[in-house]
């Protein structure tokens, strides 16, 4: 019953435009090649904002009968520097940096052919800073649109994400 009562209280707010305009608050779901993030904004200003997220991925691959599935999890929170541009004639948008920290968890399952009868796993955890940019767009004051890139050491991820403004 709550969580129904939650739910519409959500919908009334968000479904608001008046609303729109002034929260700084916003969620938004990001997507790359092999993982999906779910986040959680606050806009200071127009040029600063912080955003706390969680991120999973799973992998799987078999060969010769021999499977390893990982499963990576991250949890992190970010800062980013917005900047506003406008093309002539064009909509506004934002190039943003950011900057943060994250905790990353992976843990790999593995199994070898039913000859030699040898499964196992592991753990692995680590926390590590990462860097970022990108540009936004909105397409309207509640709803924008994200494309970016994430460096975490050696490894560099593109994505697309969308972004709801309360």
């Amino acid at each position: 019953m709550n969580r129904i009562l939650a739910a519409g209280i959500l919908y009334i707010i968000a479904s608001t435009p008046a609303l729109a305009a002034y929260t700084p608050l916003y969620a938004g779901l990001q997507l790359d090649n092999s993982s999906g993030s779910a986040m959680l904004g606050y806009q200071i200003d127009k040029t600063y904002a912080v955003e706390v997220f969680g991120t999973s991925s799973k992998t799987s691959i078999e060969q010769a009968g021999a499977t390893s599935e990982t499963k990576i999890t991250q949890a992190g929170i970010a800062a980013l520097f917005m900047f506003p541009m406008k093309l002539s004639g064009g909509s506004p948008y934002f190039l943003f940096a950011k900057a943060g920290y994250a905790r990353i968890s992976k843990k790999v399952n593995y199994s070898f052919p039913v000859s030699v009868t040898y499964s196992g796993s592991y753990t692995n955890s680590e926390n590590q800073a990462f860097f970022g940019g990108g540009a936004q767009y909105d397409f309207y004051p509640s709803l924008n649109g994200r494309v970016g890139v994430d460096i975490v050491d050696r490894d560099r991820s593109v994505y697309l994400g969308i972004i709801f403004r309360f």
